[in-house]
């Protein structure tokens, strides 16, 4: 039998209403199921179905009545295995039977659905009996072939020798699951083997079953003592025979399961180690709050004298001054989180750092896994570029590459970082994976794109010119076109005239394409909208401004946060795409203008419906020789 085919079952009975309820309990296994009760089709059928049929159930209750033995016509087909059910339970016609290789014998007395809950386990265990190999050692060549034919039939391998130096050869290049053992060899004593194969640790890997035709109970003693699983008396019933041999086969397959499961966590455990340690930055693992491990670099980076005055503390004892909102991120369990804070050595030292938490299983044991990476540094850097951008020179724009880079450089490599360790603890999965690149993916398309944008503002030709606002928008949208047609994101356009302005044109672009991008980002977060996404545009003479309107029908800004929206490093979006600059940036870009910049929540009419946004305000100085009415 095949594991990826469906299997085909036979029942063959007169009793149409017993064969009725058994072919419907079987379908509840995905069973394929025929009946047959017609005693002159049986055979005809068996012919032509002889490689259809991969399990008959017969009912012995008919062959009393039939004037041909329908047993023997359906185990001359060697290829059949064989169930049968009946009323009779006389004792010498079973053990005949299960000498013939039958694979089980139910009384029709029990409980039918106790009858096809363990047919049904008997199918599936000859799937996973080819995989188990039982090695027969007895002097007696006719009870080695009576014993391989009914384990065969069960589909066990069945390795057979008359001699304990053709057994020995035997084992000794053949991994088995157990050994059916004579404790009666006349070459040597069957002890001494039981003993030397337990001095070689080989009753590790597989369990034995010892036969004798002495029930003396020394004997028996004697025999598991040394090493047997179980004990069997010659001449032994085939039924309790094959009940013994499937039961010792399947705890040796258990037994191996587990030492396979402890190997493989012994391996992880060793991996995970040297994965700590290896890291960049620190590294702690908590069960219910409580450290358990952590690496290397924690205990340096906190200046511990050892890893064990890290272990067993509370959470909290080692980040003890970090917020509170981030405390209760920390005790979140049901998801991933990702934050920066100021923690302490045990030194009195303040570091910034970002927080990395994760959540993960393990043998039904929640750990919590936090990475911390000391950004202090950075933060330095943070705050002279936010002195740089007061004076508005050029070293501040050289500082606002290597910030906007930030981030999206440490999400890319504690996103790889998280695949890395699912890999490695053989916890991936897949949708994850999926979300962890195309983060990596769309970081670095950002990146990408803001060497061009950045190769724009640090251009050494940036002098001021006379350009059309209304057309310095379309180009805009034509940069962001595909971006907005695949968010279904649509755009009206209100231009009644034509505004020239004097400025420096790519960083208008540079605007436009902030504000354009932010309110797609919004559209894509929220994902509650389907056609009904718009972004407004207009432009409108005010005495001698020309007022940019730029609205969307997003939701708007939460209160809390409108008036924070143009600070450095100030984000909506999530830690690991945003940066916080872009706006800032296009605040810096219209004061430098002599315009003003602003932003409102408000409510608009569209096709009779009313919306709610935000709505972004750009006051620009007008050219006014350039002003020009449209047609």
């Amino acid at each position: 039998m095949k594991k990826d085919k469906q299997i085909r079952i036979l029942i063959i009975d007169k009793n149409k209403e017993l064969s009725s309820q058994m072919a419907k309990r079987l379908a509840e296994y995905k069973f394929e199921v025929r009946e047959v009760s017609d005693e002159q089709e049986i055979t005809s059928y068996l012919k032509k179905s002889k490689n259809k049929i991969d399990l008959i159930i017969l009912n012995t209750d008919i062959l009393s009545e039939s004037h041909t033995n329908i047993f023997e016509t359906i185990s001359s087909y060697p290829e059949f295995k064989i169930i049968l059910v009946s009323s009779d339970d006389e004792a010498s016609q079973r053990e005949e039977y299960f000498a013939q290789g039958i694979i089980d014998y139910h009384l029709l007395n029990k409980k039918l659905d106790y009858i096809i809950d363990d047919i049904a386990e008997s199918v599936y265990s000859l799937y996973t009996n080819n995989d188990e190999t039982i090695l027969v050692i007895d002097n007696s060549e006719t009870l080695c072939v009576q014993i391989a034919t009914m384990l065969q039939s069960r589909n066990y391998k069945v390795l057979i020798a008359t001699s304990l130096n053709e057994g020995l050869e035997i084992l000794k290049n053949n991994e088995i699951s157990l050994l059916i053992l004579d404790m009666n060899l006349q070459e040597i004593s069957s002890l001494n083997v039981l003993e030397g194969l337990r001095d070689m640790y080989l009753l590790n890997s597989f369990f034995v079953l010892a036969l004798s035709d002495d029930e003396h109970p020394s004997v028996v003693r004697d025999a598991l003592k040394g090493g047997a699983k179980d004990f069997l008396k010659k001449p032994f019933l085939n039924e309790e025979f094959i009940l013994k041999v499937d039961i010792l086969v399947q705890s040796s397959r258990t037994k191996k399961i587990i030492i396979e499961q402890n190997e493989q966590i012994e391996y992880s455990l060793k991996q995970f180690k040297e994965l700590l340690d290896a890291s960049i930055g620190a590294m702690f693992i908590f069960e219910k709050n409580i450290c358990i491990n952590c690496n290397n670099e924690a205990v340096s980076f906190l200046e511990y004298s050892s890893k064990n005055e890290i272990l067993n503390k509370e959470i909290f004892e080692i980040f003890n001054k970090i917020t509170d909102d981030h405390k209760n991120d920390i005790l979140d369990n049901k998801i991933d989180h990702f934050f920066e804070e100021t923690i302490f050595t045990q030194k009195g030292k303040k570091y910034y750092v970002q927080f990395k938490e994760r959540n993960i299983d393990i043998d039904n044991k929640l750990l919590k896994i936090i990475a911390v990476l000391n950004i202090t540094d950075l933060k330095k850097q943070e705050k002279i570029l936010v002195d740089q951008t007061k004076m508005a020179s050029m070293g501040e724009m050289i500082g606002n590459i290597s910030h906007q880079w930030r981030q999206p450089l440490c999400a890319i490599s504690i996103a790889a970082g998280g695949i890395k360790l699912n890999y490695e603890f053989e916890i991936e999965e897949r949708e994850e994976t999926i979300k962890e690149l195309d983060n990596i993916v769309e970081n670095t398309k950002f990146l990408s794109e803001t060497i061009e944008s950045f190769q724009n503002f640090l251009k050494a030709d940036k002098t001021t010119t006379t350009f059309e606002v209304t057309l310095t928008i379309q180009k805009t949208l034509a940069i962001v076109n595909a971006n907005l047609k695949a968010n279904n994101i649509n755009v009206i356009e209100h231009f009644h005239e034509t505004f020239n302005i004097q400025g420096i044109e790519n960083e208008l672009v540079q605007v436009f394409l902030n504000i354009f991008n932010n309110a797609a980002d919004i559209f894509t977060t929220l994902n509650t909208f389907s056609n009904e996404k718009y972004i407004l545009i207009s432009a409108e003479k005010n005495n001698n401004n020309v007022i940019i309107n730029i609205q969307d029908n997003a939701g708007g800004i939460p209160s809390e946060i409108i008036n924070k929206i143009f600070e450095p490093y100030f984000t909506t979006k999530h830690q690991t795409q945003g940066t916080g600059l872009g706006l800032y940036m296009t605040h810096q870009i219209i004061e430098n203008m002599n315009g003003i910049l602003k932003v409102e929540n408000k409510t608009f009419i569209y096709g009779e419906k009313e919306y709610y946004g935000a709505n972004f305000i750009i006051e620009l100085p007008l050219d006014n020789e350039g002003l020009v009415e449209l047609n």
